[in-house]
């Protein structure tokens, strides 16, 4: 039986451990539904197909060729997602360039459809005017936050919009109870990222401020509670540093503030998604500003604190019913801190029930959307 071709496209082949999390909860969503070929939009075509086996062609967000137009007509679906795809920065609309080839999908008469999505800053005019002018034309919208359902709304999309789990929580095993580690060191991961021109109402003065208490926060629990601090950089490179975005630059800043930072383990580059998710599963508490690192963390059963630098933080922690833990950047400091992270150590059994029960309730939108999907993948 001759498969049926899918195209996929997203923030892929960019050595984002989070993005490539979601995209292999994608082909896993895919493949309960029927057989696939699948081709996925990568600005790494190599490393896209040796982490999921997968074809893939080149592509940079904003560049359309003729090569991608013959791609689109080899293949009846379009995926755009997941991720926060649609909000604008200091220089351009992301959204706007994410929409083109979904635009272009549409009008080569694909099934198409928005999965996973979240909805970010929008100030900039064109981009208010051109989402609900694509996604009223779409097959399937489905995004992983109520907010992001609001904001579309807002903004004009009359679609029904769904609201389904983070795609990376597809990738992971359903969470079973855990037992704590009682004959080791407490283990702690940390995940920041820089945010330079990432966002219109980025307080680059609060991040400075944020980057000194997370770095007395750290220290605090390596020397008092003798805990093993992992730094984990999400979005890296295996030599050398990433163009725009990388998460050890942000940890670099962090250790500078530091008086223990030769007692932290710093992991530079992780090979492997597989590999971060089961150190991941041996924390005893995650804080968190990179997003699927909140995910993964609560997915996999460790409780979470967020550093709320953007919407889609807040959005995922209301999602879990865990927002008393999303502690806005400007917010973030050791009186408020410490209290909360001493609740969570001094009585671990609790705080991974209450983050489990909440990554059940979030789940749930999962049997939904398989649903959903099989009646669109048709």
């Amino acid at each position: 039986m001759k498969r049926k071709g899918v195209l996929i496209c997203g923030y892929y082949g960019n050595y984002n451990l989070g993005d490539e999390a979601m995209l292999t909860g994608m082909l896993k969503l895919l493949q309960q539904h029927d057989q696939w070929r699948v081709t996925v939009f990568s600005k790494d075509t190599q490393d896209t197909k040796t982490r999921h086996s997968v074809e893939a062609i080149h592509y940079q967000s904003g560049e359309f060729k003729i090569q991608h137009n013959l791609t689109m007509l080899q293949n009846q679906y379009f995926i755009l997602g997941g991720g926060d795809l649609l909000r604008d920065s200091v220089n351009n609309s992301k959204a706007e360039r994410w929409l083109r080839p979904l635009q272009r999908a549409i009008r080569l008469r694909l099934r198409t459809l928005v999965l996973g999505i979240s909805v970010g800053e929008i100030w900039r005019k064109e981009t208010e005017k051109i989402i609900p002018q694509v996604l009223d034309q779409v097959n399937l919208l489905a995004v992983r936050d109520a907010d992001s359902k609001t904001q579309l709304e807002k903004l004009g999309v009359r679609k029904n919009i769904h609201v389904m789990s983070d795609l990376a929580l597809h990738g992971l095993p359903e969470i079973s109870p855990h037992s704590t580690h009682l004959a080791r060191a407490i283990q702690i991961g940390i995940t920041v990222r820089p945010l330079v021109g990432s966002g219109y109402s980025t307080d680059v003065n609060a991040y400075s401020k944020f980057q000194q208490e997370l770095a007395a926060i750290a220290d605090f629990l390596a020397e008092q509670c003798g805990a093993t601090i992992h730094f984990l950089p999400f979005q890296a490179l295996k030599k050398g540093y990433h163009s725009t975005d990388d998460d050890r630059i942000g940890i670099l800043d962090i250790l500078r503030y530091s008086r223990c930072s030769s007692q932290f383990v710093v992991h530079p580059y992780f090979e492997s998604l597989q590999y971060l998710i089961q150190l991941i599963s041996q924390l005893d508490l995650t804080i968190g500003m990179r997003l699927h690192s909140l995910v993964l963390s609560a997915g996999l059963g460790v409780p979470v604190i967020a550093v709320e630098y953007a919407s889609k933080v807040r959005g995922f922690m209301q999602e879990i019913g865990q927002v008393e833990y999303s502690i806005p950047i400007e917010c973030f400091n050791r009186e408020q801190l410490l209290p909360i992270i001493r609740n969570i150590l001094n009585d671990p059994l609790t705080a991974r029930k209450h983050v489990g029960a909440g990554i059940k309730n979030y789940r749930q939108g999962r049997s939904r959307i398989q649903q959903i999907l099989a009646q669109t993948l048709v």
